[in-house]
């Protein structure tokens, strides 16, 4: 049967280490989802003045109040409102909005966010404080790539964006670049992936649209919009506790991060003109590296980066679970201190449900002190990144050629991930008016043991809810019991010719030879976490071609007409196995199961565009475009869940 797919948020915690040692966090749930913005409001020191007067003045609490816009009138999220002088501060909200409680009559507020410049603005008795932000000067002079692949300069746009040049990207480099944007882009919330290594990370822009629906942004490489959707998933309706489909990879995990040359992120509703409700919510717009004019040149970058947790929730560690009236070990509720444990009950035994595991006596194994078991349970990740490049060529011709392999062991034993990556791109030039491109990319990755999602079949979750007198010591290389048969119940239905022919379901036993789980718990949704991180086994491996073609022709200074086509093949392929005698809220899981599945995806991306710019004075410019843009996608695939082979041994 087919099992539903599902998308947790994350329950790691991640830091990066690059000869300096940064913190970036793997989950939500634990720590919460930071904005980008959020991280560059800096509370400044408090200072207090005392003054001795003859006559003490009684200060006056005010609560003041406004909205926050940028210069085309949209609200700003995340903006930093601080009282100067004190520790009082705000941040807006999804709506550009904020309030906070100051002393005195006439405080001055300070305004700050990343890419706009910082504005004071004194109060002078008002309760309503409504603030416009100017962008950084610093930038307004730059050229930026449009929605529509045209480099323009960004002060005549008419929607809010902003670039992140190559040099930014490359400083700490993850396997994902979209972790990279973290704390660079301002009202951009990054998530990172809650899936281990080479996952898919999570990127909303100027908060969420919606609260069912997809708040996704588009991902645009090269003028040439991608399918930005994440594998594995949580579907509406489906059951998150039992969701051990681990998340997959994105089109940002594909890219080698050394072959960016920029990225520029379209905030305006303006911005997505071009591609349609795809890019409702914002647009990455992505410029890869080409050859340049002169000498070969080689260029080689290595990086290495260690995963470790760095916040964990707090479990407190004086009680242990209690003890079921009918003997073993409750999830349920606190029991007695563990420090009030005697030796002699570290060892508890008790019979679970005979229809499941008839004549079968399973033991507890107990402590009476508590250690960090979830600290244990991590390891240090280590991520290599390693890319060579060959750039050069003359007026007429240039090329661009790069080899990347990225490698990284996730914080979860057994979790791994490998990217190779390979990427052409020749440009020539004709009669100094035609310009042809043609590029080649191929990416090809590999992960093992993605982390599940979900409660079941998730080991982090179980890391964390094991009571704490529960001898992990003990059940760490113990996870396999000695004894490796025991009894299913399996259903089916028979025909009864003397009732009319009517089928009667029956049950019969079935003995599952195999490994059995070791665990203090039995018929509960409680599991060994290291029996899903050991006998849990998966391998996703994705392989993804792109070729691309284009043809800019200038017809007349100021105006261009240009055709692109390009084709994207993407095949993808999932095996997984999980053996029986999973701990589930009905039971046991009544057999192992082996997954394979596959899928092949076609592309086809075909524009043209007739454009024309000219700059009538340094504050006026004319600029029209229009064209023709089809985009078709072809799949196909195919799933298989298959029940482990049993023996019937009839009673």
């Amino acid at each position: 049967m087919n099992e539903p797919k599902f998308k947790t948020d994350g329950l790691l915690l991640k830091g990066l280490l690059a000869l300096s040692i940064t913190a970036t966090p793997m989950i939500s749930a634990w720590a919460g989802v930071r904005s980008a913005d959020a991280l560059n409001a800096t509370a400044k020191p408090t200072t207090t003045t005392v003054a001795t007067t003859v006559q003490r003045v009684q200060a006056t609490a005010n609560t003041i109040k406004g909205v926050v816009k940028d210069t085309h009138g949209e609200p700003l999220i995340g903006v930093s409102v601080l009282v100067k002088g004190t520790g009082k501060g705000a941040v807006t909200n999804i709506d550009g909005e904020y309030t906070l409680t100051t002393d005195g009559a006439n405080p001055t507020l300070v305004f700050s966010y990343v890419g706009y410049q910082s504005q004071e603005v004194a109060v002078g008795g008002r309760r309503v404080v409504d603030v416009t932000l100017q962008d950084d000067s610093k930038v307004l002079g730059e050229v930026v790539v449009t929605a529509m692949g045209i480099m323009r300069k960004e002060k005549s746009l008419t929607y809010s964006t902003q670039k992140v040049k190559a040099e930014d990207l490359v400083k700490v480099q993850d396997p994902n670049v979209a972790n990279t944007l973290e704390g660079k882009v301002s009202g951009v919330t990054i998530t990172p992936s809650a899936g281990g290594a080479g996952g898919a990370s999570k990127i909303i822009l100027r908060g969420n649209k919606s609260i069912l629906g997809n708040s996704a942004i588009l991902i645009v490489v090269d003028g040439v919009p991608m399918l930005n959707n994440t594998r594995g998933q949580i579907g509406s309706g489906s059951n998150v506790t039992y969701s051990g489909v681990g998340e997959g990879s994105d089109p940002l995990s594909m890219i080698n991060p050394d072959d960016i040359e920029s990225i520029n992120v379209l905030k305006g509703a303006n911005a997505s003109a071009l591609y349609g409700s795809v890019a409702a919510n914002g647009v990455v717009m992505i410029t890869t590296k080409k050859g340049k004019e002169g000498k070969v040149a080689v260029s080689v970058s290595s990086n290495v980066t260690f995963d470790t947790p760095l916040l964990t929730p707090e479990i407190q560690n004086t009680y242990g679970a209690s003890y079921r009236q009918g003997g073993g070990i409750s999830t349920d509720g606190w029991g007695g201190k563990i420090a009030d444990l005697p030796e002699a009950d570290r060892l508890v035994k008790y019979k679970p449900d005979q229809s499941y595991f008839p004549g079968y006596e399973n033991v507890a194994h107990l402590r009476n002190y508590a250690k960090d078991d979830v600290a244990d349970f991590f390891r240090t990740g280590v991520t290599t990144n390693n890319s060579v490049s060959v750039s050069g060529g003359t007026e007429k011709v240039q090329t661009y050629f790069s080899v990347g392999n990225s490698h990284a062991n996730g914080m979860i034993r057994r979790n791994s991930y490998n990217r190779n990556t390979l990427a052409f791109r020749q440009n020539y030039k004709f009669f100094d008016k035609l310009n042809i491109e043609v590029s080649a990319n191929f990416v090809s990755t590999k992960t093992n043991n993605r982390p599940g999602g979900g409660t079941v079949f998730n080991p982090i979750y179980h890391a964390y809810v094991t009571p704490r007198n529960i001898d992990m010591d003990y059940y760490r290389d113990n996870y396999v019991h000695p004894n490796g048969s025991w009894i299913s119940k399996q259903s089916y239905y028979q025909k009864d010719n003397n009732v009319g022919g009517l089928f009667n379901r029956k049950t019969h036993d079935v003995v599952l030879e195999g490994p059995m789980q070791d665990w203090a718990y039995m018929e509960s949704n409680q599991n060994n976490p290291y029996w899903i991180t050991n006998m849990h086994s998966s391998v996703q491996r994705e392989n993804r071609f792109t070729g691309m073609m284009m043809a800019k022709y200038e017809i007349l200074k100021g105006l261009d007409f240009q055709a692109r086509f390009n084709y994207i093949l993407t095949n993808y392929n999932s095996e997984g196995k999980r053996h029986a005698t999973n701990f589930t809220p009905v039971g046991v899981d009544p057999f192992g199961i082996y997954y394979l599945g596959w899928e092949k995806t076609q592309e086809f991306y075909t524009d043209f565009l007739l454009s024309y710019n000219k700059e009538l004075t340094p504050d006026w410019s004319l600029s029209a475009t229009a064209g023709y843009v089809g985009h078709t996608v072809k799949g196909e695939n195919q799933s298989k869940y298959t029940a482990a082979t049993f023996q019937h041994r009839p009673a």
